[in-house]
């Protein structure tokens, strides 16, 4: 997945890896906020399908993730993840072993820790 960011005159121009247009909306959420709400939804899909294939039904999943700021380097120290789950028979003993599956398994969460690479052309 790619998404190119153009900079020009203080506006940003995203496009995805098909050369279409991502636009977001001026009054939507900037891009730390896109990053908590990365770790959410993924983390989240991955829980529900790991609770799905062992044949739990929760009747209620919210997460809530919050970034607490490093100031050297510039970035969250730490990211917090709590799930407030209804779901019967589901133990706190299963549900531990469900969170560590879902932080090994969800993607956006093991690319936070990814090695970060930068290259450049000038024209």
């Amino acid at each position: 997945m790619r998404i190119t960011a153009s900079l020009s005159h203080g506006k940003t121009l995203y496009r995805n890896e098909k050369g279409g247009q991502v636009k977001p909306d001026s009054d939507g959420p900037n891009a730390l906020e896109l990053l908590l709400m990365a770790v959410a939804g993924c983390s989240g899909a991955v829980l529900g399908g790991v609770l799905e294939r062992e044949g739990y039904k929760p009747d209620r999943v919210e997460i809530s993730v919050a970034g607490e700021w490093a100031q050297n380097p510039r970035r969250f120290g730490t990211i917090k993840v709590a799930y407030d789950i209804h779901c019967p028979g589901l133990s706190e003993e299963k549900m531990q072993k469900f969170l560590l599956i879902t932080e090994r398994a969800c993607p956006v969460v093991q690319t936070l820790s990814a090695k970060f690479e930068t290259s450049f052309t000038l024209a």
